[in-house]
């Protein structure tokens, strides 16, 4: 059965359908020669596809962790942080290329579009498990 656009709601893994927009699309964008030239790939492509990399790490250790103490329920929550951290890093890590690189900032829109929101859904995803930790400290 279909579901109008207008009537569909997120999915409860959208952070990770999200992340994996981020992970192809910032690839193809900082691996382009007229965006990022080959000289300056150590500086800006390879640290930026590693904190990719290590987005989806921590998207992947928070996410295979189904609590069932307060300990790892804390546990999550940090993975889930650190995948929070990574985002903010790969934001500057473009704002970084941004100044240094001199390129058009409209050509940076819908990676950073999709980073933002991946920010706001991976809070999201933290804030929900708070029943977790509430759960735990009431037993």
């Amino acid at each position: 059965m279909s579901v109008l656009k207008n009537k569909r709601s997120e999915s409860q893994l959208e952070f990770y359908h999200t992340a994996t927009l981020i992970r192809t699309e910032l690839t193809r964008f900082v691996m382009n020669d007229k965006v990022v030239p080959k000289r300056w790939r150590p500086v800006f492509t390879f640290p930026m596809v590693e904190k990719v990399i290590k987005l989806f790490d921590y998207i992947t250790a928070a996410n295979t962790i189904y609590p069932q103490s307060l300990r790892e329920a804390e546990r999550r929550r940090d993975y889930q942080t650190q995948a929070i951290i990574t985002v903010e890093q790969i934001l500057q890590l473009l704002q970084y290329m941004l100044t240094t690189l001199s390129i058009n900032p409209d050509k940076f829109q819908p990676v950073t579009e999709l980073l933002v929101k991946e920010a706001a859904l991976l809070r999201g995803w933290r804030k929900s498990d708070n029943k977790f930790v509430v759960k735990f400290k009431e037993t």
